[in-house]
């Protein structure tokens, strides 16, 4: 699978099997997200990799769409000191991430976490770093259902402006 392959048939997951990721697939899909850009270079983010159930299910508890992310083979979290919250840069990891993720054959799916006492509590976070946002990761079920927000793209001539706007 060509990176443009992967980028434009990675589809958002949130069903997946009880198959674990081996380590040797998860170290790829880390370095991935190890490797992303990151702003001044200072790479602030860490990492936060669950594969504890009881921890996952902590989770699940601190966003108000997550009740199914407990059933993920692990959940990866981007945590950042509050002082410099780097979003963009969490957004370039994440996606590098579900992109490695797709090409290794592992769903993914990206969650907000709205509820920070919550993940502070379920982690062990300190009160200066904030974790927003995770994805989840694991293998899908092979009769994984559409999702019910599932729509045509808009088209690329509706997406693009040139230049300006025009009114």
């Amino acid at each position: 699978m060509t990176p443009y392959e992967s980028i434009i048939s990675k589809r958002d997951l949130r069903v997946y099997t009880d198959q674990p990721i081996p380590d040797d697939v998860m170290h790829r899909i880390l370095q991935a997200g190890r490797m992303a850009g990151s702003a001044k270079n200072l790479e602030v983010n860490r990492l936060v990799v669950v594969t504890e159930q009881a921890v996952q299910d902590a989770l699940v508890e601190a966003g108000d769409f997550s009740s199914w992310i407990g059933s993920s083979a692990a959940i990866i979290g981007f945590a950042s000191p509050t002082a410099e919250l780097r979003a963009f840069d969490v957004g370039r990891q994440a996606q590098n991430m579900m992109i490695a993720a797709h090409a290794e054959g592992v769903g993914s799916c990206p969650v907000t976490l709205q509820h920070a006492d919550k993940t502070r509590a379920a982690i062990g976070l300190p009160d200066d770093w904030d974790m927003g946002m995770v994805i989840t990761l694991g293998y899908p079920v092979e009769d994984h259902p559409d999702s019910p927000l599932k729509r045509t793209r808009v088209a690329l001539d509706d997406l693009i402006i040139h230049n300006r706007w025009q009114g």
